[in-house]
C-alpha cells in the first residue's frame, strides 16, 4: 500500500503530499480542482509517458516520489526485475522516485538505483494498477488475465504441476538441443577434448602439490646460503664453551644457590630456565636445517620443470589446480557423451518426448480446470454487473489454445459486449473510461470474494462514476468497501454516495494567490469536515440545512454497512 505520496511542480499543483490509509481512500473536489493531478502523479510513478508539457510553468522540473509497504510476497516479484527492497515491519518497503526536466530529461530511482522507464514500469505491475486507464495492458488488481482466472479457481497445486513439468521437459530439449548442434563440428570437438584429456592426464595432478613445490624450490634455490647461515647460528647457540647456551648455564649456575632465599632471584632463575628451554628447542631446529638441507641442483630443475607444466596448465584451464582437474572432469563427461553420439542422442530424445508428455498431461489437467472455473468466474462478473446496473453488458471469460509456457497452454482473455447482442470483444477498445473502471471493478469484486489472496498492488479507479446516478453510486462505494477490506482503495469521485463510504477523506481545491492558481489538498479527519464535504456534493457551494441532514445520513449508512461487514 501507498503509505506518502508528494508531488511538486505538476501543472497547478506546487507541491502537495498526502499519506493514505488503508483501506477505502477518497478523493473529491470541485471540477478542475486537481483530483486528476494526483492519478496522473501515480500513472508517472507507474512508468506512463511523461512530457514536459507537465511541469508547472516557471519551475525547473517536476518531480513525484512514493514510499510503499508491501506484503512479503512481492519481495521474489520486484527482485525479479533487478529492484532490491528494503524490510520494514512484517513486510518490505519500496521508494520510488521519478522527475522530468524541463529540458525532457528524466530520471528514475527505486530504493535509491536508477532504473529505466520501461523497468520500472515492470517494477510497479506488481504495486500500484490504475483502473478506468485503457492502457492497462490487460490486468486487473495488479494481476493477468490468466492470474485473475487461476487465483479465482484455486490452481495453485496444479499450478506447480505444470511448471515443475515444463521446466524437466525443457531442460532435456535444451540438452538434446545441444548435443545435435555439436554433431556438426563433432570430430574437432573429440580431437581437441582428447588432446585436452591427454595433456592433463599425463601431468597427474595433485590438489597440494603446487604449495609444497614452492616451498621446496625456494630451499633448493637458497641451498647454500641456509647451510652456512644455519650451522653458524647453530654454532653460535650450542657449539662450544662460548655458546649462548653455555653462557646461559654458567649464569644459572651462579644464582642458583641464593635463588631459593631470595624472591626475585628466584623469578629471575626461572626466566633464565625458560629463555633456556626457547634455546635449546632453537637451536635442535637449526642442527636439523643444517643437517638436512642438500645442495642438489638436479632436483631443483625437477622442482622447477614441475611447476612449469602446472603454471601452463592453470593459466590455460582455470588459474589453479582444482579448476583444471573440475575441466578435466567436465570434459571427460562430454568426451563419453560424443563418443557414444547416436546412443546418446536416442537417450536424450526419448528422456525429452517422455518429459514433454508429462507437461502436456498437465497442462491438459490445468486447461481443463480453468475452463470449468472460467464459467463460474463469468457468472461471478455478471452478477457483479447487473448490481452496477449494467445488466445489458455481458462477459464472457475465455480460455482458448496458445503457446506452451511454464503456467500451460491457454490464452486467457476476458469480453465484453456492451449491449446483447453484440460480439463480445476485448474491453480496452469498447468501453470508455467510465464503464472500463466499474468493469474492472466487478472483475476485482468477483475475484476477492472467491479468492482469499489480497493483492499487493494499491488499486486506483479513475472516472468509475462517470454517468451513473445516486442508486448505483451507493452500489459502486459499498463495493469498493468491500474490495478495501484487503487491499489498499484509492478513488476520485464526484458523487457523495461513493465519497461516504471512504475510510479517509481527502478534498482537494484550488486557490489564487500572486497572480497564480495553485491545487490545495487536506485530509478531513473530522466527522463535520466531512459532513460538509459530502454536504457540498449535494447541494452546491450554498448548503442547506437538508443537504446536512442528507450528508450525515449517507456517513451513518456507509458506517452502518461497514460495520455488519465486520461483523460477519
Amino acid at each position: 500500500m501507498i503509505t506518502y505520496l508528494k508531488v511538486r511542480n505538476l501543472a497547478i499543483v506546487e507541491e502537495l503530499a498526502i499519506e493514505p490509509g488503508a483501506g477505502l481512500n477518497v478523493l473529491t473536489g470541485e471540477t478542475g480542482a486537481g483530483k486528476s493531478l494526483l492519478i496522473d502523479s501515480l500513472e508517472f510513478l507507474r512508468g506512463a509517458r511523461s512530457s514536459t508539457d507537465m511541469i508547472r510553468g516557471g519551475a525547473e522540473k517536476m518531480t513525484a516520489e512514493a514510499i510503499f509497504h508491501l506484503p512479503n510476497g512481492a519481495k521474489k516479484t520486484l527482485e525479479a526485475v533487478g529492484v532490491e527492497t528494503e524490510p520494514a515491519g512484517d513486510g518490505v518497503e519500496l521508494i520510488v522516485k521519478r522527475e522530468i526536466a524541463a529540458n525532457g530529461r528524466g530520471k528514475v530511482l527505486v530504493n535509491g538505483s536508477a532504473l529505466s522507464v520501461r523497468e520500472l514500469g515492470s517494477a510497479m505491475d506488481a504495486v500500484l494498477e490504475i483502473h478506468g486507464q485503457h492502457e492497462s495492458h490487460q490486468r486487473v488488481a495488479g494481476q493477468s488475465y490468466r492470474q485473475l482466472l487461476d487465483d479465482f479457481g484455486g490452481h495453485d497445486a496444479l499450478l506447480d504441476a505444470t511448471r515443475a513439468t515444463h521446466h524437466a521437459w525443457r531442460a532435456a530439449a535444451d540438452q538434446l538441443e545441444e548435443m545435435l548442434g555439436a554433431q556438426r563440428d563433432r570430430t574437432l570437438r573429440l580431437d581437441l577434448l582428447r588432446y585436452q584429456l591427454e595433456e592433463i592426464g599425463a601431468a597427474k595432478l595433485d590438489p597440494t602439490e603446487e604449495d609444497a613445490l614452492r616451498s621446496e624450490r625456494s630451499i633448493l634455490a637458497h641451498a647454500r646460503e641456509m647451510i652456512e647461515a644455519t650451522s653458524g647460528a647453530f654454532a653460535l647457540l650450542d657449539d662450544d664453551e662460548s655458546s649462548a647456551l653455555a653462557q646461559l648455564a654458567r649464569a644459572q649456575h651462579l644464582l642458583q644457590p641464593l635463588s631459593k632465599e631470595i624472591a626475585e632471584l628466584q623469578q629471575v632463575a626461572t626466566d633464565l630456565q625458560d629463555v633456556a628451554y626457547r634455546l635449546q628447542d632453537v637451536s635442535r631446529t637449526l642442527g636439523n636445517l643444517s643437517e638436512n638441507v642438500r645442495h642438489d641442483p638436479e632436483r631443483l630443475e625437477e622442482v622447477e620443470d614441475r611447476l612449469v607444466t602446472i603454471e601452463r596448465l592453470n593459466k590455460k584451464y582455470g588459474g589453479s589446480i582444482g579448476a583444471v582437474l573440475e575441466h578435466l572432469s567436465r570434459i571427460q563427461d562430454e568426451y563419453e557423451r560424443l563418443n557414444d553420439f547416436e546412443a546418446n542422442v536416442e537417450k536424450l530424445h526419448r528422456s525429452s518426448e517422455a518429459r514433454r508428455g508429462d507437461y502436456r498431461r498437465a497442462s491438459e489437467k490445468l486447461s481443463t480446470a480453468r475452463k470449468k472455473a472460467a464459467q463460474k468466474f463469468q457468472a461471478a462478473i455478471q452478477d457483479e454487473l447487473n448490481d452496477l446496473a449494467m445488466e445489458r453488458t455481458t462477459v464472457r471469460v475465455t480460455v482458448e489454445d496458445g503457446n506452451e509456457s511454464p503456467e500451460g497452454t491457454d490464452k486467457i482473455d476476458i469480453l465484453i459486449a456492451p449491449n446483447r447482442g453484440e460480439e463480445p470483444k476485448p474491453m480496452q477498445r469498447i468501453a470508455s473510461g467510465g464503464e472500463l473502471s466499474r468493469i474492472q471493478l466487478a472483475i476485482a469484486a468477483a475475484l476477492f470474494k472467491a479468492s482469499t489472496h489480497a493483492a499487493a498492488a494499491t488499486l486506483v479507479f479513475d472516472e468509475i462514476d462517470a454517468g451513473i446516478g445516486g442508486r448505483v453510486a451507493e452500489v459502486v462505494g459499498r463495493k469498493l468497501q468491500e474490495l478495501s477490506a484487503h487491499n489498499q482503495v484509492v478513488c476520485v469521485t464526484h458523487l457523495p454516495q461513493i465519497a461516504a463510504f471512504g475510510t479517509t477523506h481527502f478534498s482537494v481545491w484550488k486557490d489564487d494567490a500572486g497572480g497564480h492558481t495553485r491545487a490545495r489538498i487536506r485530509r478531513l479527519d473530522d466527522e463535520d469536515q466531512r459532513v460538509s464535504e459530502i454536504a457540498r456534493m449535494l447541494g452546491g457551494e450554498s448548503i442547506p440545512a437538508s443537504a446536512l441532514l442528507h450528508a450525515r445520513e449517507l456517513l451513518e449508512n456507509a458506517r452502518g454497512v461497514r460495520t455488519a461487514k465486520a461483523r460477519r
